[in-house]
């Protein structure tokens, strides 16, 4: 009797260390679930090449935040290559648009309040994917100096980088090709993403110019 009392407690003993490596097993299936849900996706660059007006989407792959500032590793896709950024957005830049729709020429226009830096090749390689769209010759390089375009704040409320939003920006981008590049900017806290639109193509040089260092 007291054998078949010691074998089934080591029976019962073996079925509750199973149950709990079954439970351990179905709770790390759960949280390798969620993680790589909540992972962010990196898309294409563009969906089309060949569009008269290019729109450039990076995704939110990082962040950090300073006292002055969140820091964003944003990235996306050139057909099978990744493309990257870094770019800082400093906090509570204020509105360059009044209430009543008008241009605030003093509070609207910041120098650096949106920052780009290179990534090392991911930023490389976004270089050489705008002269691939552009069809213009690129140094294959992005400049290893943080470039600062001046801001213009299209908002009529202080950016909130906490809060899930969308920010619009028109950026100048100055270079030695030609007059600064005007590109509209959008920063998404909602989708986490970051947007270049083109206000045309004829500044097509100089953006790619301002990229390169030059």
């Amino acid at each position: 009797m007291k054998s078949i009392n010691s074998f089934l407690g080591l029976g019962v003993a073996a079925a509750l260390l199973m149950s709990s490596c079954n439970n351990t097993g179905q709770e790390n299936k759960v949280n390798s679930a969620d993680s790589t849900k909540n992972m962010p996706t990196v898309e294409q660059l563009t969906n089309n090449t060949e569009a008269a007006k290019q729109q450039l989407f990076l995704r939110f792959t990082e962040e950090s935040i300073t006292d002055s500032s969140m820091i964003y590793i944003a990235k996306s896709l050139f057909d099978k290559d990744t493309v990257g950024l870094k770019i800082e957005v400093l906090k509570d830049i204020k509105p360059g648009l009044t209430s009543d729709g008008k241009v605030d020429e003093k509070a609207g226009f910041v120098k650096g309040s949106i920052k780009f830096s290179s990534l090392g090749a991911s930023s490389d390689t976004f270089v050489q994917a705008l002269g691939s769209m552009f069809k213009l010759p690129t140094a294959d390089k992005m400049t290893d100096d943080v470039i600062l375009p001046t801001v213009f704040s299209s908002n009529k409320t202080v950016v909130d980088l906490t809060k899930p939003s969308t920010y619009s920006f028109k950026l100048f981008f100055e270079n030695s090709a030609g007059e600064p590049a005007e590109i509209f900017g959008v920063v998404d806290t909602y989708r986490k993403a970051f947007e270049f639109s083109e206000k045309d193509s004829t500044f097509r040089k100089q953006f790619i110019a301002a990229f390169e260092g030059k």
